[in-house]
């Protein structure tokens, strides 16, 4: 699947499932929620994801979502969290086109 997507063009980049990955986007989520900058407008998926989410935690202190011991689906969780990280690592000083317009929602 990787070579297809690569074929066709796209950009694909690296992201583990691992703490090394996942615990730096997941703690500033955590912190972005606390300080109450998360807007989800009530989504009713995303909220229900986000009551399944069981955080796991290693010895160093990371931590990183645990689907076996979350109780249901999670996915959008993590694609938030790996979605967060790609933000992260690419932000700029040029701002962002949603500084300008807005979010469009239909």
């Amino acid at each position: 699947m990787v070579q297809n997507l690569e074929e066709m063009g796209l950009t694909l980049v690296p992201f583990g499932q691992g703490y090394k990955d996942m615990s730096p986007p997941s703690k500033e989520l955590y912190k972005l929620m606390m300080e109450g900058k998360i807007q989800h407008g009530g989504h009713p998926v995303l909220k229900w994801m986000g009551q399944n989410v069981v955080m796991r935690q290693d010895p160093a202190g990371n931590i990183k979502p645990d689907k076996e011991k979350s109780v249901e689906k999670i996915d959008g969780i993590v694609a938030l969290i790996m979605g967060l990280d790609r933000c992260i690592r690419h932000q700029t000083d040029e701002g962002s086109v949603y500084d300008e317009r807005g979010i469009l929602s239909f």
